[in-house]
Parts: structure tokens; sequence; C-alpha cells
């Protein structure tokens, strides 16, 4: 992405409370704006980029009254489920057309009782809606084509206009999840796409975007503002014993089989965590285990935890449950290193200045480091040994982030909601002649 010309002035106005939202003047215009994301999911890495998206949309002059709708209807930050993780389990092993089956009565049970009543509740007074922040284009199990739809026509039966803004698109849709984004986009209210990079861009076009004539610009992710929403500055000095700060965020076997195509056994990736961890100490680091936050990552990093706490030094093994975005930005700013899989880990860990190694196992992830040039960050721990993946580290922490491209990008990214709020301003604008 070709960096713009940094907007200074974004994250430092002052903007009052009791401006009206409307005026003659789209200059003026204040638009109350909703959010529709999974902002509580559990994993913190969704509240993190909701967060930084509701914050920069303010700055920008978006109304104080701008905030997000949990799709899934949560009202606050919590663990999770803990049968998510048999239930993933239990869909993973069924063939798609018996999973669509499955999930087909739930989905319709949750959409009348708990979502569209949720969606209804949050939009009086609302401006307009965005659809904005996460990879919310998929259709995984008829789960976000179903929200999206219920949605969008939350936001027509109010006349609000909608927007996409910063998500992800993913391949292998369905027939039934075509049709219910199709049904969403019919209804003609959505007025501007922006994904979060170009392979979404790409899938976006060729899915719906050049069948509805709503063609996707291409965004940096919102998470990459964390440095700034949570005021995170510099880069973390080493521990007082002169030893790094490593942070290791677990992601479960399970989670990665169910995001990717990756065929991962349960023990070598747990081993594989276990002798990274040890081989990270035997460096002169310390070591923070840490997830973002999902049931099923929780119980894979304790178990993780209590392995390598029985053969190391007390003192070098850490264990950490952030338990909310603030939290998960804080812990990972203050480190000199990172190992992740989970995408909004690494983001946040860019947007920091913590040079870190990213795990494949997603095409979205890819996706981002190519977005910042640092793909020779990133490596298949299926094929990159523990001792390798140290040696990738120390290279990565050795030439750190450019300070430069850096500044650049999070310009760029505060930028890009600036450019969101003027067309938001236009359509609501049209919408009050």
């Amino acid at each position: 992405m070709t960096a713009i010309r940094p907007a200074h002035n974004l994250f430092s106005a002052d903007h009052g409370t009791n401006t009206p939202p409307y005026s003659g003047d789209t200059q003026a215009i204040r638009p109350r704006v909703r959010i529709f994301n999974v902002k509580y999911s559990p994993n913190l890495g969704d509240g993190l980029l909701s967060e930084c998206l509701e914050h920069a949309l303010v700055r920008c002059g978006a109304h104080d009254d701008t905030w997000s709708v949990d799709l899934a209807g949560r009202t606050a930050y919590g663990p999770g489920a803990a049968g998510r993780g048999p239930l993933i389990r239990a869909l993973h092993m069924l063939p798609t057309p018996m999973r669509e089956l499955a999930v087909r009565l739930p989905l319709a049970v949750q959409s009348r009782r708990r979502w569209r009543p949720h969606y209804d509740a949050a939009l009086p007074g609302a401006s307009c809606i965005v659809i904005g922040g996460g990879n919310l284009i998929v259709d995984l199990d008829l789960n976000f084509p179903t929200k999206i739809a219920l949605a969008v026509e939350a936001a027509e039966r109010r006349g609000l206009p909608a927007f996409i803004y910063g998500c992800g698109v993913s391949s292998g849709w369905s027939r039934s999840g075509r049709a219910l984004m199709r049904r969403a986009l019919d209804r003609r209210i959505l007025k501007k796409v922006y994904v979060r990079d170009e392979r979404s861009r790409l899938l976006w076009n060729a899915e719906f975007g050049t069948e509805f004539d709503l063609p996707a610009g291409v965004v940096p992710d919102p998470g990459l503002l964390a440095s700034w929403r949570y005021r995170i500055e510099g880069i973390a000095p080493q521990t007082n014993n002169g030893r790094r700060s490593i942070g290791l965020n677990i992601t479960s076997p399970l989670a990665v089989r169910y995001h990717s195509t990756q065929q991962v056994e349960t023990e070598a990736l747990e081993t594989w965590y276990r002798n990274l961890a040890k081989a990270l100490v035997l460096a002169g680091n310390d070591v923070t285990i840490f997830t973002n936050g999902s049931p099923e990552d929780r119980s894979c990093a304790r178990r993780i935890k209590a392995d390598v706490q029985a053969d190391l030094p007390a003192d070098r093994i850490a264990y950490v449950e952030p338990e909310t975005p603030a939290q998960l930005a804080g812990l990972i700013g203050s480190l000199q290193g990172l190992v992740a899989f989970r995408m909004h880990a690494v983001i946040a860990a860019y947007s920091c200045r913590v040079p870190f190694v990213a795990l494949c196992w997603d095409p979205k992830l890819d996706s981002f480091l190519e977005s910042v040039n640092l793909e020779k960050w990133l490596i298949d721990p299926l094929a990159c040994s523990p001792r390798s993946t140290c040696g990738v580290l120390e290279t990565a922490m050795s030439s750190g982030i450019d300070a430069q491209v850096h500044a650049a990008t999070l310009a760029q990214a505060s930028d890009s909601v600036a450019i969101l709020k003027a067309e938001m301003d236009r359509a609501v604008a049209e919408t009050h002649r």
C-alpha cells in the first residue's frame, strides 16, 4: 500500500460532546456510527481492532455516541463458553454438507431470539452503520453471512446508509452463504467497501463487487492504531536483569486446524511450543506465555506453561492472561520480541514497533506481512525448528521495524479512517435532504 501524507491532527483534535450531529454544512456533520463487528469475542484481538476503529472515527469527527455492536449479541469482554472447543472439534469432523445442515437450526433460532433484537435495539439515534474490522466477510458455517444479512436488514428498516471497512474476505463460499450476502447487497444501502488487503479486494470483487458495482478499496487494518489508541510510546527497555522479554503467543492446534487448511497434530505443535520456550530461555531471554484470549488457546497455553515451568527456572517463565484489549496491547508493547500465530498479536506488535516472528497458518496473516514488507519474518512452524525460529527472531530484533516506514503506515491507517468519515458525511447529508 502506498503511504498517504500524514494528517497529524487527527488524533489530537478536541471534539466537544455538545455539537449537534447534523447541520446544513456537511463539514459540521458528526454522524452517530454503529460499528458491527465481534468486539466482545473471547479473542481480544477483535476487541483491540474495534476499540481502535471507534477511537479513530471519533477523533476524525464522528459523534462521541459512536460504538460497536457485537454481532453475536455480547455486551462485555469475557473468557467465552467452555464448550466452544468440543463444538469446533465436532463441526470440523463433519463433511461440509452435513456441517451446513447441522448449523441451520441454531442459526435460525439465534437470529430470531437474540441477534435481530440486539441489532434493532442498537440503532435508534444512529446515523449510519459500518461493518467494520476483522475477518467478517467469510462463510464459516454460515455464521457471518447470516449476521451481516441481519445487520443490513436492520439498517434498511431505519433508512441508514451502510459501509464495510477494514474487513478481511475469505474464499470457499457455499451456495447458501453467497445467497445471504447477495440478499444483503440487493437492498442497495451499502455505499462503499474497504477491505484490509489486496487478496481480500480480489476476492470481494470476484464474489460480489463486480456483480453489484461495489468495487473494494484497500485500507490498513484498524488494529495498526493500537499504539496510538492505548498510548504506548517507544520501544520497551530490557528487564532490570538485562535479559530481553520475549512473548510466546499461543494458538491451540484445534484453532489452527479449524481456521486453516494446515494438518496440525496436537502433540507435534505443543512439543514445538515447549521446545521453542526452552530454546528462547537458553538463548538468554525471559519468556512470557500468553494468548489473545480464546478458551481453547488458554487451555493449550496452560499446558505449555506447566510443562516448561517444570524444566526451567521459575523466574525465566511467566504466564499472563490479559482480560481486555488494553491489557493485551500493554503486554505486547512491553516486550522486546514476539512469536505468534494470531494476526492481531502481530499487528499490535508492529504498531508498538516490537519485532516479531509470525507463524503462517492463514492467508490473512501473509497478506498483512506483505503490506508492511516483512514477509521475511514469516515462518512455517511445521518446517522450521525452534532453534531456527530463535535465529529468525534474533535477526528481526537486530534489524527492528523501520521508524519512517512505521510512521507512514500508521499515518495511512488514520488517514484512511478520515476518508471513511468523509464518505459517511456525504451519505448522511444525502439521507437528510
